[in-house]
């Protein structure tokens, strides 16, 4: 009887569902998916969508300033995600401009012998000014560390 009873069930509330869905697009309704609207230079929520309906309710009427923020404020995120991506986009672009020695977009370039000769030695400057950068600052950190040992052991020590 338990098997018997779940499937009638189960088979009413299919034909309710078919049934209240041929209703429903009997009369199709003007569909407004907007929340937001525009009035006048200001913002202000859509009051034929779903959501404008609940906010003009006496229960949503006193949370629709903060829906109106959270709206704005995930506007000003999209816009700045906008310009990240646009700053990434030129950042990318300038980089595929970049003649680079060996690099793989340049194997298509026919360049000349002095081309290839001024961008190995643009190379050579900078990483050898980021060798002696390194150079240094181990140097300095050596520096500090004995003279750290050397105030650990005391004046005592080297008399």
């Amino acid at each position: 009887m338990g098997l018997f009873r779940s499937v009638l069930l189960v088979g009413a509330g299919a034909a309710v569902g078919y049934f209240a869905s041929k209703r429903a697009s009997a009369s199709p309704e003007k569909k407004t998916g907007a929340l937001v609207q525009y009035q006048q230079g200001t913002l202000a929520l859509n009051p034929e969508s779903q959501v404008g309906k609940f906010f003009d309710s006496p229960v949503g009427k006193p949370l629709q300033p903060y829906a109106l923020k959270a709206v704005e404020f995930a506007a000003r995120v999209r816009e700045g995600m906008q310009e990240k991506e646009a700053e990434l986009h030129a950042k990318v672009e300038r980089q595929k401009q970049d003649i680079r020695p060996g690099s793989i977009d340049t194997w298509d370039r026919q360049m000349s012998e002095q081309e290839i000769a001024s961008a190995n030695r643009a190379a050579a400057e900078r990483e050898l000014l980021d060798v002696e950068s390194r150079i240094a600052a181990t140097e300095e950190e050596l520096r500090s560390a004995r003279i750290q040992r050397d105030r650990e052991l005391g004046e005592d020590f080297f008399n």
